[in-house]
């Protein structure tokens, strides 16, 4: 039971690591989600002043634009599956952490049994009834 408790012991680090991955990759993605809308708002600013506002100057900001906000909507895609993957990581640490918890608690009280039956033998002076 020992081994097994130090099993589930690595498997719930594993799986907290990922699920702290899966959380860094979706903060990247929202900030990089974040810093297109930021540009895409400057854009827009800067076209609406002095010359840029028209001609050739204006069409490639335009296809800028529409790129950027192709880039936007790409960047929410993958931040709702990202989202979804942390959701998912998160819940399976939180599993792996429980059955971590209940073995180390029968294992506790495994332990305790056995400490309170060779206690109760010694104090009888009877030689212990098995030594696993």
């Amino acid at each position: 039971m020992k081994r097994r408790l130090e099993t589930l012991a690595r498997i719930g680090k594993l799986r907290k690591q990922l699920h702290e991955l899966a959380s860094w990759r979706l903060a990247q993605i929202g900030q990089r989600r974040d810093g297109l809308v930021e540009d895409e708002r400057a854009m827009w600013e800067a076209m609406g002043e002095g010359l840029s506002a028209y001609g050739a100057t204006a069409e490639a900001a335009m296809r800028r634009i529409r790129r950027v906000e192709a880039e936007i909507a790409a960047a929410e895609a993958a931040y709702a599956a990202q989202s979804r993957q942390a959701l998912k990581e998160g819940a399976r640490a939180k599993l792996a952490e429980r059955a971590h918890d209940e073995l180390d608690a029968k294992y506790r009280d495994q332990s305790e049994r056995k400490a309170l039956a060779e206690l109760i033998e010694h104090a009888l002076g009877k030689p212990p009834s098995s030594s696993a």
